[in-house]
């Protein structure tokens, strides 16, 4: 009889949950999930191609001599952001994203909304966030950063970037 009666409440407060869901939403509107595993589901890629290429950010160090500066951001931006815009980087090291002192350094981009802007196009506002092993590695400082991702030869690339202070 107790097992009967616990399965109801689980059931009714299950019911109870889902229509406090449904009820958020608009009429017609459907229950989307952000699925990283499904390719199909463009959003997911490009926080995925986000948060990596965030990631790799604190590997770059932008005062490097140029050739190591070239090498560094080929080996560590290449999978995530198109020829182009590391070209562009290149040319001005000090506005592109990546490690500009021993302390504190960028530790991953927190992204904010990613936005369609075209058919095979998001942007994507965000923070780089900077880290310092001097606060066991609390937030020292965010940075905005606004990135337009775009679908390029059937995958996703960082094409233009936006820094803030």
């Amino acid at each position: 009889m107790k097992k009967a009666l616990v399965l109801t409440l689980v059931f009714l407060l299950s019911i109870s949950l889902i229509g406090c869901a449904a009820a958020r939403l608009n009429p017609g509107e459907e229950i989307q999930k952000l699925d990283p595993e499904n390719p199909n589901n463009d959003e997911a890629q490009i926080t995925s191609v986000v948060e990596n290429f965030g990631k790799k950010l604190q590997s770059v160090s932008l005062l490097a001599p140029e050739d190591v500066l070239k090498k560094s951001m080929q080996e560590n931006y290449g999978e995530f952001v198109s020829p182009a815009l590391i070209e562009q980087w290149l040319k001005d090291p000090i506005n592109a994203p990546g490690r500009l002192t021993s302390s504190p350094w960028p530790d991953r981009i927190e992204i904010l909304s990613i936005e369609k802007i075209s058919e095979k196009a998001y942007e994507v506002k965000g923070e780089i966030i900077e880290i310092t092993s001097a606060d066991n590695n609390e937030i020292a400082a965010k940075r905005p950063i606004i990135l337009e991702v775009a679908e390029t030869g059937g995958k996703w690339l960082v094409n233009n970037a936006n820094i803030g202070e």
